[in-house]
């Protein structure tokens, strides 16, 4: 698709091309089935503070390990998904303080996104998180499918768009781990998301 794409003098260097890069795209339409090549190529919001932030850079591997496994066999395209992770991505590159659970509220808002979000039955007789029933329950057992209250609740205002109180590590992480399990329920290609062992030891 791109004219000498590794030549120093390409107008289009394969650079452009690394993962989660926004671009302008220029092509000749066709409605043959052989791919055409690209007409033009340009960024069209470049990523500045992210490569210099290892933090944000961090949050972008993240990002792209979990995209390419959820989407490796995505075939249409998806316009509302795109515009998502293209917002998020810009909401990354331009905030200057992230905040340490980005991840974790892009995590939920995805599965928002993807149609699989849980029911919303939190209250003060259901206050634990089952990732098997996909809902708030009495029950809690000591077992990563079942959340902590203060996951739960976290969970619950992160769903509902809640203004809270950001909660320590520990429950951060717990409610991440929660959420990639409860993800691998729809998603059998996803077997574990190796990038959270680096987030938790870069975020605080």
């Amino acid at each position: 698709m791109i004219k000498k794409a590794f030549s120093k003098k390409s107008k289009q260097p394969a650079s452009f091309f690394s993962p989660l890069t926004i671009l302008n795209l220029v092509y000749n339409e066709t409605y043959s089935e052989k791919l055409t090549f690209l007409k033009e190529v340009s960024i069209a919001h470049p990523f500045h503070s992210i490569s210099m932030d290892i933090k944000k850079n961090t949050l972008l591997l993240f990002v792209q390990e979990l995209l390419k496994k959820l989407l490796y066999n995505a075939h249409a395209p998806d316009e509302a998904l795109f515009d998502f992770i293209t917002k998020h991505l810009i909401e990354l590159e331009d905030t200057q303080a992230v905040a340490p659970d980005f991840h974790i509220v892009f995590l939920i808002r995805l599965i928002q996104q993807l149609g699989y979000s849980p029911e919303l039955n939190f209250s003060l007789q259901t206050p634990y998180f089952s990732v098997e029933d996909s809902n708030f329950g009495n029950c809690f057992f000591e077992t990563p499918i079942f959340l902590s209250k203060e996951a739960s609740f976290y969970l619950f205002n992160i769903l509902k768009n809640h203004n809270y109180s950001l909660p320590d590590k520990k429950t951060r992480m717990e409610l991440l781990n929660g959420m990639i399990l409860y993800l691998m329920k729809f998603n059998k290609q996803i077997k574990e998301i190796e990038s959270v062992n680096i987030l938790s030891e870069i975020l605080l």
